[in-house]
């Protein structure tokens, strides 16, 4: 019988000198398997003798398997250690300065089914980690595993695979066999050696002449014929040539069936790219050309299908394998698989065992997007009220499509941008987004580009701008220019990083920091921010951790804090590089730095957040300590000359107002409790009034306007948070809803008032006001005690006043003139009578009813105006037909029959011909019935 095991690094990587390793540790048994029970004896007088004499010993081990990307590219490592007594590597001291382990290789590192583990890898150590036993020339000590077979051979030379040389050096091939048999090695279909009832062949080829040469060993005990192939590179010169002109860094369709890929990479020898076209090994015709500045590596690929995802990586040195940092599609192999495939259809899939790390896909001759509005006109940014919205927590199925069609809700509600928290590929699955990885793909768990695109147009369609929150402070470990220059021993990027601080030099240095001096650093913020801006045509950015660009020194928030010139330069600097390209789009910095320097950067066109959380959270909760708002909502209030203060009362960093209210309100008047969810909910509204009519720009955190109340530690910080659009079922977060759309449509609507810089804000006690002065004057005033209060007014003139939410006037007499207002009341007042808009709800029905409770189902959003879609969650498989009634119980939709899986199930509803008011979905069959409620606008 044959076993062909055709496999890209070989099916076992020795990676022994048996001479070196031998004399440093010896092993039973003698040709052993993940399955096997290994004894493992150190002689620590051996190779560099470094622990003769100490005891106790510790062995610091792991493995090297099919997914290390070099021999010193530890996997399964079982104890990280760095000194004290660790009992599970603790070695048993023999005496005369030999040490003993036992173990079984599958238990002990926790070995998948499906890995090949090719050593276990072995360093020394004394207690305190200081020491380590190596081998003579300071190498790490290897240990050979077989595979799990009575009969087999291996490759015990060469070391590295597959191994890349120059001509004419020397190229040592060796196998080693478990039991005596007949052995040949053959080197691209010609026999080249062999040895008859033996254990052992070695052969060194000649390799004057470059290519890629593939070898294959048999192995013949007379039962059985043992095959394993491996290959090596004699490596041609390398080319070099200049970039062609016209072409970027990244992936360049030169035609439907040709790409031209370039990849900055300066003190990189060598660059082979890989993928489906090479079937993931390295080539020769793949070698990339370096420029002669060794700046770049690039490389033509034709004869591309034109239409086809083809997945690629580019092979740095024999170290690294490295996605492309411009692609648009990157394939996980750890994340991938908890993508939902309703989510992103005919997703490409991972070339599973033919290579290892994130791989990123080309697209020849695919076809372009299509937009449906070329000539999106920005709000003015003195008009913006922005809605930030995570997709992931936005809605239930977690995509772009469904957001898209939430849009008509966002719509109703009169925001006019919102800002999406980061969108492109990050570190996992489940998360903020905050771990950029490739700065130009589209995370897929939220689905494809394409999806992200239509929401773009659908979002420009309907007014709304989209900003882009970007992470230029920090990246993680999935990032590609953090792994071209890593040290893995010390877990940081090596000093000869172009684009990273090995260290970094202010307080809040997450994970890897950018170095904003670099030039390289410089040019990928430019040609990112153009990149999204051409290619996904969004209208501007947010700069998470502003503050953090500046590789100033710093070692306390006082002094990062405070007026840095580098930072200036560097922020000053990309915005010019940006803006006479893109004139117009918003660049919003998460800066919270000196008020000097947010003053220069404020005159100069930058926006910024400004946090107002902690002082509307004292107000609504019932306090008067610290809640004066007006610094942080206020330009005026900082001294600024123009609106770019981006006022908020709630963000995704902040703890949600609702939350601070029934948990920490003040709860001194019983008939008045902060507590109470009905009352928190009004004060809710009176913070609104008190916010968005403050001129300036405005941001809401996606919920805010229904009262969220789930703290932001639930599920831990960055944790899934549930998605609640039923709480628009209850009347009161509706009607809170409608106050902010009301609100919303008065600042918007009603420019030549509130793009004034004439107003004032007295926010400092228990009554607080608010004073806008314009072509329409507005006077707001609210009671934010727990008892009744008669409120200072301070109207701009007399005459009659209109209350913009109930409609009722007022004729002032007196200027000065106090109101009463029960606790958390509060008051709009216009100078011109505008329409009324509609805060009832007297119509509201009540939550869904369910027969069984086997089903849990969601529809989002709801209410809807065209679409919704029902989260289906199962205990159980049910076959059940999907229908729509009115409330006379007439059925007026028939969505079809579904088979329903244990698990999470998605419905899609196309609704928009159904006539406004409430309907009943019905989900029926094999003995379940569910009824859930849903309004249509």
């Amino acid at each position: 019988m044959q076993y062909p095991l055709r496999l890209i690094a070989g099916f076992v990587t020795l990676l022994l000198v048996q001479s070196l390793s031998a004399q440093v540790i010896t092993w039973t048994p003698a040709y052993p398997t993940v399955d096997d029970s290994i004894v493992i004896t150190f002689d620590a007088t051996q190779g560099n003798a470094a622990l003769n004499g100490t005891s106790p010993v510790f062995a610091h081990t792991g493995v090297h398997n099919q997914y290390s990307s070099d021999i010193t590219d530890w996997q399964h490592i079982v104890s990280q250690f760095d000194g004290g007594f660790d009992s599970l590597i603790l070695m048993t001291d023999l005496g005369n300065n030999r040490h003993e382990i036992g173990l079984r290789p599958r238990n002990f590192y926790g070995i998948g089914i499906d890995e090949e583990v090719r050593t276990l890898n072995l360093v020394f150590r004394n207690e305190q980690g200081t020491i380590a036993g190596k081998n003579a020339d300071g190498s790490d000590i290897f240990l050979p595993i077989f595979p799990t077979s009575s009969f087999c051979a291996i490759f015990s030379s060469p070391v590295e695979r597959p191994p890349v040389i120059s001509p004419n050096d020397p190229m040592p091939l060796s196998i080693q066999a478990n039991n005596t048999c007949d052995l040949r090695l053959f080197i691209n279909g010609n026999l080249e050696a062999s040895a008859n009832a033996s254990t052992t062949l070695n052969h060194s080829p000649n390799t004057a002449a470059t290519g890629k040469y593939e070898v294959v060993l048999e192995a013949d005990d007379g039962n059985t014929v043992w095959q394993d192939t491996i290959y090596y590179i004699v490596q041609p010169a390398i080319p070099v040539a200049n970039l062609p002109g016209g072409l970027r860094d990244g992936i360049n369709y030169v035609n439907d069936s040709t790409v031209v890929l370039s990849l900055v990479a300066p003190n990189k020898d060598y660059i082979y790219v890989i993928g489906e076209f090479n079937d993931w090994e390295m080539d020769p015709d793949y070698l990339m050309t370096k420029t002669p500045d060794g700046e770049r590596h690039w490389l033509q690929i034709n004869g591309l299908t034109p239409g086809s995802e083809v997945g690629f990586q580019y092979f740095v040195d024999h170290k690294v394998k490295v996605g492309d940092p411009w692609a648009e599609i990157v394939l996980d192999p750890f994340n991938d698989g908890g993508v939902n495939a309703v989510i992103y259809p005919n997703m490409p899939a991972y070339p599973q065992g033919k290579t290892r790390g994130l791989v990123t896909v080309m697209q020849p001759g695919w076809p372009e997007f299509q937009w449906s509005n070329q000539n999106f006109q920005r709000p003015d940014n003195r008009d913006l009220v922005i809605y930030e919205l995570l997709v992931r927590d936005f809605v239930i199925r977690h995509d772009f499509k469904t957001v898209m069609d939430s849009l008509d809700y966002l719509q109703s509600l009169g925001i006019n941008a919102i800002e999406f928290m980061p969108v492109n590929e990050f570190d996992g699955n489940q998360s903020w987004g905050y771990g950029p990885a490739y700065y130009c793909a589209p995370d897929k768990y939220y689905g494809p580009k394409e999806r992200l695109k239509e929401l773009i147009d659908a979002c420009h369609d309907r007014g709304i701008a989209v900003i882009m929150d970007v992470v230029f402070n920090h990246a993680f470990s999935q990032n590609p220019n953090v792994q071209l220059y890593f040290d893995k021993g010390s877990a940081r990027v090596t000093p000869d990083n172009p684009w990273f601080n090995t260290d970094a030099p202010h307080p809040l240095g997450l994970g890897y920091d950018f170095d904003h001096a670099s030039l390289y650093t410089q040019g990928m913020i430019d040609s990112v921010l153009s990149f999204w801006v051409d290619e996904y045509k969004v209208d501007g950015f947010r700069f998470d951790l502003s503050k953090g660009f500046t590789n100033r020194s710093t070692g306390n928030l006082g002094d990062w804090s405070a007026y840095d010139s580098d930072r200036i330069f560097f922020l000053k600097r990309f915005a010019n590089v940006l803006w006479p390209k893109y004139p117009g789009t918003y660049m919003i910095l998460e800066h919270f730095g000196a008020n000097d320097e947010e003053t220069e950067l404020a005159n100069f066109g930058f926006m910024f957040w400004g946090n107002a959380n902690e002082e509307y959270a004292q107000g609504l909760m019932g306090y008067e300590q610290d809640s004066d708002f007006s610094f942080d909502v206020s330009y005026q209030a900082r001294s600024w000359a123009f609106h770019n203060l981006i006022g908020y009362m709630e963000s995704h960093d902040e703890e949600r107002l609702m939350y601070k209210n029934i948990t920490f309100g003040n709860a001194f008047n019983t008939n008045h409790n902060c507590m109470d969810t009905t009352v928190a909910l009004e004060r809710m509204g009176m913070g609104a009034a008190l916010f968005f009519t403050i001129p300036g720009p405005k941001m809401i955190w996606q919920f805010g306007e229904f009262g969220y109340d789930y703290s932001i530690d639930f599920q831990t910080r960055t944790g899934p948070k549930p998605v609640r659009w039923d709480y628009l079922n209850d009347p009161r977060r509706l009607k809170l809803k409608k106050i902010y759309a009301a609100l919303i449509k008065l600042k918007v609507n009603y420019p030549t008032t509130f793009q004034s810089n004439i107003f004032d804000i007295s926010a400092w006690g228990k009554q607080k006001q608010v004073h806008v002065s314009g072509a329409m004057d507005v006077t707001v005033c609210a009671n934010f005690d727990v008892v009744d209060q008669n409120v200072f007014t301070g109207f701009q003139h007399t005459g009659w006043w209109y209350e913009y939410l109930s409609g009722d006037s007022l004729n002032v007499i007196d200027v000065n003139m106090t109101i009463p207002l029960q606790p958390g009341e509060y008051r709009v007042f216009t100078d011109e009578r505008l329409p009324v808009p509609d805060l009832d709800v007297s119509n509201m029905v009540g939550a869904a009813e369910s027969v069984l409770n086997d089903a849990d189902v969601r529809l989002f959003p709801n209410p809807t105006q065209r679409h919704f879609t029902a989260e289906i969650r199962m205990e159980r498989s049910a076959r059940v037909d999907a229908e729509v009634y009115n409330l006379q119980g007439v059925k007026v939709l028939d969505l079809g029959q579904f088979l329903l899986q244990p698990g999470q199930n998605f419905l899609d509803a196309d609704v928009a011909e159904l006539a406004t008011g409430t309907y009943l979905l019905k989900l029926q069959g094999d003995d379940l019935t569910h009824t859930e409620r849903f309004f249509k606008q």
